[in-house]
């Protein structure tokens, strides 16, 4: 908190402490969750994806809670719009400009790696890493990370702090008085929780989807302006903060009851049946009112027993922004030589986090700390006059031009690798499917005919009711039903278009999607395969990717996007990174 002696609220110094130390569990369990990461270890877990999606609720949000509390306090003494402008960008933006060109490409480079998008040393790398902007876990083009990987929060907090700059002054100004009245609705028995996420619930209905969640860490930046909002409102509040305090045994039982709902919902095969159109906002009310019971309850007990200070606390903040942007690119290098050893997870988890934590701890401390150089990239204090010069407003354009250029050249020098890979089959992990799986299909428009190009000698045909939306409730479909482990798997078709025309893709629907309008496009061969001929695609030459929530019993329903083609086989892969180089079936 950049505030004076008399003001300073040490319980949040020690929640922004707790915070980033949660991050760094929370990433060094990503190389086991069902989720793609950059990284990934060959056995994923069910229980760490459940507490990853838990962790996610609240953990990134608190940190914008916290820097508005921050803002609260700084937003006075500012000195004016382009101080504040110019403090912002030196604190959070100087460090992801160095990370851009740096450890950010480690990162990528590893992801590449791991993914089967490059061969070759790092140093090989770096003339491909400027080559697009990289946008996604998983996506086969763009490497330059212009967001610094996981310092995306940085970019994001210097927007949001922009934003909201003007908002800020007049609320504590001539606004005082509106901000008073909606604190006053917050504090009434029983809202706090409501009104806090009512802003959520009217973004999710107002706008689009794909522009609402346009971010990370599980929320939407805009989503993120509202916590950061709420922290400038929490602690302009002594009624609010007490009201917070007083209620955090029950915002701790309210979150974990709601939470255990949430999950309950999302990975248990009996959960409760819901229609189409209410399960996504029941899942979503969930989801922000149990976020707001855990941030008021850690809030809440933050301000009952972290309100001291202590000689530990002072270094531990300092070290909050470089323990930051230092603890991702150390656990994935780690991460990358640990995980192919032939151990446990819990294992190879425990020794990754603690050897990690062991080097951030050092580089930090004997390094970071000590030189002026370093500081100064990694957002912190500096006491040589030389870095003075970054106070001007010629130096500040000037790193921002670099910026906006470096991003410019990316884009201007995109291309994507459409190459393909060896099939790489793993049969104890991996799933094949074709019509011995069939386990119901509607009466019409869907035949299995007999192909001696097959692999088992026959296909599904579709050849009517083609849609170009999936159907809760489709006239034609196929059904199948495997066991699996839980896991994230890359879903290859091999299949072949039976006519030169866009005739070749299909809807594909996993567990609780079927019964739904939700499903994923596969097929495609066309875009890539000449008609009458057998091969593979996902979504043309590009993987789709589907999560099983639970080991055990699954189901897949697949529904004509196009007609007529045929379908031989549905792989499930836990590798296939690219689309394989041969177009014969898996035996």
């Amino acid at each position: 908190m950049n505030t004076d002696a008399s003001d300073r609220r040490y319980e949040f110094d020690w929640l922004r402490v707790f915070a980033i130390l949660m991050v760094f569990l929370y990433h060094s369990t990503r190389f086991f969750n069902l989720g793609d990461w950059h990284v990934k270890n060959a056995d994923t877990f069910v229980w760490v994806e459940i507490w990853n999606i838990y962790a996610m609720s609240w953990l990134m949000p608190l940190f914008f809670i916290i820097s508005g509390a921050s803002l609260f306090y700084a937003i006075g003494k500012s000195g004016g719009w382009l101080k504040f402008t110019g403090d912002k960008f030196r604190r959070l933006m100087i460090p992801l400009l160095a990370a851009t060109v740096t450890h950010a490409a480690v990162q990528v480079y590893l992801e590449r790696l791991t993914h089967g998008h490059f061969s070759g040393s790092f140093f090989s790398f770096l003339p491909e890493y400027f080559n697009g902007v990289y946008v996604g876990i998983g996506m086969p083009f763009g490497n330059f990370a212009f967001h610094g990987m996981h310092l995306w929060f940085l970019l994001f907090l210097f927007c949001d702090s922009l934003i909201c700059y003007h908002l800020f002054l007049w609320l504590k100004g001539n606004g005082s008085a509106v901000l008073a009245r909606m604190i006053s609705f917050s504090t009434m028995p029983g809202l706090i929780y409501l009104w806090f996420a009512i802003p959520l619930f009217i973004m999710k209905a107002i706008l689009p989807a794909d522009f609402l969640n346009a971010g990370a860490g599980s929320w939407g930046f805009l989503y993120y302006l509202w916590f950061l909002i709420a922290g400038f409102m929490i602690v302009s509040s002594e009624r609010l903060q007490r009201r917070i305090k007083d209620q955090r045994w029950i915002s701790l039982l309210l979150g974990a009851v709601l939470s255990t709902a949430l999950l309950y919902q999302l990975f248990s095969p009996s959960r409760v049946v819901l229609p189409d159109l209410s399960v996504h906002w029941v899942n979503a009310s969930l989801y922000f009112i149990s976020a707001w019971c855990w941030l008021f309850a850690i809030l809440g007990f933050g301000m009952r027993f972290l309100a001291f200070d202590r000689p530990l606390l002072q270094h531990a903040n300092e070290g909050v922004l470089p323990f930051y942007i230092l603890h991702q690119p150390v656990l994935l290098v780690t991460g990358y030589f640990i995980m192919s050893f032939p151990a446990h997870g819990f294992l190879k988890w425990a020794i990754v986090f603690s050897s990690s934590l062991i080097v951030i701890i050092s580089l930090y401390i004997f390094a970071v700390r000590k030189f002026d150089g370093l500081r100064f990239l990694f957002g912190m204090k500096t006491s040589h006059p030389f870095f003075a010069v970054f106070r001007r407003k010629r130096a500040l354009l000037g790193l921002i031009a670099l910026y906006v250029g470096l991003i410019a050249f990316a884009i201007s020098g995109v291309s994507v690798d459409r190459s393909p890979m060896p099939l790489t089959y793993a049969p104890e992990k991996d799933i094949v499917l074709n019509i011995e799986f069939i386990s119901g299909r509607s009466l019409n428009g869907v035949h299995v005919v007999n192909d001696g190009d097959t692999s088992i000698g026959q296909a599904i045909e579709f050849s009517a009711h083609a849609n170009q939306r999936p159907e809760s409730h489709p006239k034609v479909y196929v059904d199948m039903r495997f066991a699996a482990p839980a896991g994230r798997y890359a879903v290859w078709l091999r299949g072949k278009s039976s006519v030169d025309g866009t005739t070749d893709s299909v809807w594909l629907q996993i567990d609780d999607q079927i019964g739904t309008r939700k499903g994923l496009r596969a097929g495609n061969w066309l875009d890539v395969h000449p008609a009458g001929i057998y091969a593979w695609a996902g979504d043309s030459a590009h993987p789709i990717a589907i999560e099983l929530k639970h080991s055990g019993d699954h189901a897949i329903r697949i529904q004509p996007r196009q007609t007529p083609h045929r379908i031989d086989q549905i792989w499930l892969s836990r590798f296939q990174r690219r689309i394989p180089d041969t177009s014969s079936p898996i035996r």
